[in-house]
This record gives structure tokens, sequence and C-alpha cells, in this order.
């Protein structure tokens, strides 16, 4: 049994959703890391913090969407869909746990499609992008 690092992603391949929520939440953290980097450094406005928050989050879902797609193969944009709407779960379940206010409005609603229609969008590019 490999233990490496390749042999766990590629034994993740094996189920699509897992595998783009991976890739997400790493790509999301790196852009978590590089937008508090660039609010320690610079002195951006709440209005730019919170579209480069949004901007990580949507190249995030796009990105994972895209992996977990081509991972399947087949079906992108259900793959892609469900990488979103699993992404937006997780949020939403962080935003629970650090702030322990949760409101199920029409904002949040629309949130949570806008990632499963991003999420869509991407596996749909992913499917097409893979090598047959």
């Amino acid at each position: 049994m490999e233990t490496s690092v390749r042999g766990t992603l590629h034994a993740l391949r094996r189920y699509p959703v897992l595998y783009g929520l991976a890739f997400s939440l790493w790509w999301a953290l790196v852009g978590i890391v590089c937008v508090a980097g660039w609010a320690h450094l610079g002195l951006p406005s709440d209005g730019q913090l919170l579209a480069a928050a949004y901007t990580t989050h949507c190249a995030a879902i796009l990105l994972g969407a895209i992996a977990g797609s081509r991972a399947a193969a087949e079906r992108g944009w259900f793959y892609g869909g469900m990488v979103g709407l699993v992404y937006a779960l997780v949020m939403v379940a962080i935003g629970l746990v650090v702030f322990t206010t949760f409101t199920l409005d029409a904002r949040g609603l629309f949130r949570l499609l806008v990632m499963c229609l991003i999420g869509c969008f991407g596996g749909i590019i992913g499917v097409n992008t893979v090598r047959r």
C-alpha cells in the first residue's frame, strides 16, 4: 500500500466530489493566506477585502469543480455542481462554528445557488478537457 501524498490523491480520484472538494479547499487555503498577507501588509478597504474573499472562494470552487469532473470524466455539470454545493455547505458549517449565527435568508440562498452554478460551469469545462 502506497502511503505517499500522490497515492492518497490517486485513491481519492475514485470519488470525484471529494477529490474536487479537497482541491477546492486547498486553493481556498492558498487564496485566504494570500488575502491575509495582503491585508496585513497593505491597507485595503473593507470592500476590497470582501471582493478578494469572494473572488478567492469562487476561484476555489471553479478549480475544484474542474478537477472533480476531470476525475469523473463524465457528467461534469453534476459533479461540478456537487462540488460547489458541498463546498458551500462546508463554508456554512465553518460559519456556524465560528460565528454561531445562521440565517437562511434570500442572500444566503442566492450565494448557495451561485456557488452551485460556478461549480456546474467548472464541471462542464473540466469534463470537456479530459483526454480520451
